[in-house]
């Protein structure tokens, strides 16, 4: 017989958690390009923070795109593993 020692419901829980993460990053840097396109500054610092932002905000979609989505596959795929030797067991 099989050694689980997890939760199929608490794997997918917590994918569901990295899925909110995900989303809320996506809503947050929405908000502060508004913010950055609504502040009342216009000159060469703004620039340069803008430009600084940007390349921050690529880097962080990048890891949630491809890090995060692979998270949460491989937690969905242990879950369902783990769902099938629940299944096994009952």
């Amino acid at each position: 017989m099989f050694d689980v020692k997890a939760s199929s419901k608490d794997v997918r829980r917590l994918a569901t958690s990295l899925k909110r993460y995900q989303d809320e990053i996506k809503q947050a840097s929405k908000a502060v390009e508004k913010a950055i396109g609504a502040a009342n500054w216009h000159d060469k610092q703004k620039d340069q923070f803008v430009a600084r932002y940007q390349d921050h905000n690529k880097q962080v979609n990048r890891f949630v795109t491809d890090q995060v989505n692979e998270m949460i596959k491989s937690l969905n795929a242990l879950a369902s593993k783990l769902e099938e030797i629940e299944r096994m067991r009952m």
